[in-house]
């Protein structure tokens, strides 16, 4: 539009156009996010295993048995090392029908557009509707996130869980509704029978409230959060005379943990430490004449694990941090080994721990180097995002005495992401990014409008309504 006769100058769009154009961009970023998930489903439903890992078959044994007979059973024992939130997921939909996983599958793909839509809406109450596009944007064509939708893991509906819990929270801190801090708290619990994982957001929202000088809210938050994790220590300890929520934290102490540390120590692989420490819980348990298997059985695992940390507390924490950057890593692999490009399972982890990136990729691609190429585009694009939140976090305080972004909001997505990559460990593979993609993406898109607007945001004269100016 022309004023004037002047070709040059352009009427500014009005609220309502932007608004309209905002909404045009998601729908085309959400049937982005569909289309991409459909692909793969569709690849993954060639393969009875294309969308199995290792992992799977513990959920689906424990799904089957919710299913068949309303136990919560593996092997004929009460299952004490998977939590039932996932299989009842799995059981809802229908697993143990004709159709087996496939509609779990489905209903995944759906869940993970709707994380795409609710990064967004974190995106746009903490930041603004431009972030806020640039950051779904970047959900939907996340690579971890798309094979999470597929996979039979629970990875994509804690995520969603995650990030519910996140926006549910930051709403309370801006309403001061008490429905919204319940409903966190009822979702952090959700989350943490998902995945037990899920623990760590307890201490970060409560950090937060306190710091937000919500004493009441912190300590309503802890009990609501406790009222529903109870039942599951006391069912463990009831059927199994297992003190604890899930039976993971011990065994991942002696074989992740604790296995990586004997391995940095003798300088052997990580499968070598892991064979002798299993050789010395074996005997441990004929010494003691524990039934193998039993919840005496599993404490001894965390002993022993925790025997080794305490002896070595500084390699420990080298070996777990170093390790930990593995969720960081590309995750394009995944899709390489749905086509049947590469194969995964051979070890390329423990090379990863012992040799590092550059031996682990030589390793992984040695049969077809060549398929190396088709994880560049994934390796650029994280590259771009990682330093976008460095950006992020390096301009921080600018976000709040030049922009007014939500403080305490952006507090808890940097908390929640640092804390979900540093817990990670040994253990590390890029599906564990899965649980804060949408988190690293809000940072990213943080990032990139400080950077592309910075010397804007230095000007005493920006005002927070100014800085909201494309950037895509």
């Amino acid at each position: 539009m022309t004023v004037d006769g002047n070709p040059g100058y352009r009427v500014p769009k009005t609220a309502g156009e932007k608004y309209v154009g905002r909404r045009r961009y998601l729908l085309l970023i959400l049937l982005l996010a569909l289309a991409s998930r459909a692909v793969l489903l569709s690849i993954a439903w060639r393969s009875d295993s294309a969308a199995l890992t290792p992992d799977s078959a513990g959920y689906l044994t424990a799904a089957a048995s919710l299913s068949t007979s309303g136990t919560f059973q593996r092997d004929g024992r009460p299952e004490i090392f998977r939590t039932p939130g996932y299989p009842l997921f799995l059981a809802a939909c229908g697993v143990t029908g004709p159709l087996g996983y496939g509609i779990a599958q489905i209903v995944q793909v759906l869940f993970d557009v709707l994380l795409v839509y609710l990064t967004y809406r974190l995106a746009a109450r903490l930041i603004n509707p431009t972030a806020a596009l640039l950051a779904a944007a970047l959900q939907a064509v996340s690579v971890p996130a798309m094979l999470a939708s597929v996979h039979i893991l629970s990875d994509g509906l804690f995520s969603l869980i995650i990030t519910a819990t996140v926006v549910m929270l930051v709403r309370h801190l801006r309403e001061k509704k008490w429905w919204l801090l319940v409903a966190s708290a009822v979702l952090s619990a959700g989350a943490a029978y998902v995945r037990p994982v899920g623990f760590i957001v307890v201490p970060i929202v409560a950090l937060v409230l306190l710091g937000a000088k919500r004493l009441f809210s912190a300590v309503s938050y802890l009990l609501v959060f406790a009222v529903l994790a109870a039942p599951w220590f006391a069912r463990n300890q009831r059927v199994a005379g297992y003190a604890g929520f899930s039976s993971f934290a011990d065994y991942n102490l002696l074989y992740s943990e604790a296995a990586d540390v004997r391995a940095n120590i003798a300088g052997t692989s990580v499968e070598r430490a892991r064979q002798e420490l299993h050789e010395i819980y074996e005997k441990r348990l004929q010494l003691s004449q524990t039934e193998p298997g039993s919840a005496e059985a599993i404490r001894l695992q965390g002993r022993i694990g925790r025997e080794i940390l305490r002896a070595n507390p500084v390699t420990w924490a080298f070996v777990h941090l170093k390790t930990s950057g593995a969720s960081l890593l590309p995750a394009s692999t995944g899709i390489l080994e749905m086509y049947g490009v590469t194969s995964g399972g051979r070890g390329a982890l423990s090379v990863l721990h012992t040799r590092g990136p550059l031996a682990a990729a030589k390793y992984y691609f040695d049969s077809n180097p060549s398929a190396i190429v088709l994880i560049l585009p994934e390796a650029l694009m994280l590259i771009a995002k990682y330093l976008a939140c460095l950006v992020f976090v390096l301009l921080y305080p600018l976000c709040f005495r030049k922009l007014g972004w939500d403080s305490n909001g952006l507090a808890i997505v940097l908390l929640t992401t640092a804390a979900f990559v540093v817990v990670a460990g040994p253990a590390a593979t890029p599906r564990f990014r899965v649980p804060v993609e949408p988190l690293l993406n809000i940072a990213a898109a943080a990032g990139a409008i400080l950077l592309t607007q910075y010397k804007q945001i230095r000007s005493a004269s920006v005002r927070p309504s100014q800085a909201s100016v494309a950037v895509i």
